[in-house]
């Protein structure tokens, strides 16, 4: 399997729109393996003519997907998830951070030690982003996850803002706009070309 993974450092921090981005730009299919709360994003990233994979699992509750699947009554089989569709170039979204629980025994980093795929890293700038962010880079790092590299999601007048800029080589950064076209998007971003170099860079 060829793919990319988008996690964040938070919910709500705009995933969906950069996988939706990426997955315009670069004509790859996009799948979110879990699925929590509705309108499902595979449904958001399908509006856009995006070619998309189904959930393994679509759960309604919107939370972590272990609490999601016990609401329901349901469990979630590890293997089952952990294995991935045999398909080529995906860009495959996860559900929250990197330590959501997705069983009693595993977090979506567990996942991503698995797929042995790059990670892009999706920040926007709140009150404890940086902390946030300084986590997300050491956990990648003590569990051998390659960072593809950390795409600024759009701009809140944080004053942090600027410290994302100085302090990290950003693959791009996005705007905050759900009427913005992803694949003018991605070309505007110039992601196409920091992109190939970060891909060469880890190849």
């Amino acid at each position: 399997m060829q793919g990319i993974v988008i996690t964040g450092i938070h919910t709500e921090v705009g995933k969906t729109w950069v996988a939706t981005a990426l997955a315009a730009g670069m004509s790859w299919t996009y799948w979110k393996p879990i699925q929590t709360g509705t309108p499902t994003d595979t449904e958001r990233v399908m509006k856009y003519g995006v070619s998309t994979l189904p959930e393994r699992y679509r759960l309604i509750m919107p939370a972590a997907p272990l609490v999601a699947a016990e609401a329901e009554g349901r469990t979630i089989d590890w293997e089952y998830l952990a294995a991935p569709p045999p398909v080529n170039n995906l860009i495959i979204e996860g559900a929250g951070g990197l330590f959501v629980p997705i069983t009693y025994h595993h977090f979506l980093i567990d996942l991503f030690v698995r797929w042995k795929l790059p990670v892009i890293l999706v920040v926007r700038p709140y009150l404890g982003a940086m902390n946030h962010t300084w986590l997300s880079i050491h956990a990648m790092r003590a569990y051998g996850i390659p960072l593809l590299g950390i795409i600024l999601n759009g701009t809140t007048g944080d004053p942090s803002e600027n410290y994302f800029r100085k302090t990290f080589s950003l693959l791009a950064e996005l705007p905050w706009d759900p009427q913005a076209n992803p694949h003018t998007t991605f070309v505007q971003s110039g992601l196409n070309e920091s992109l190939s170099r970060a891909l060469a860079n880890i190849s």
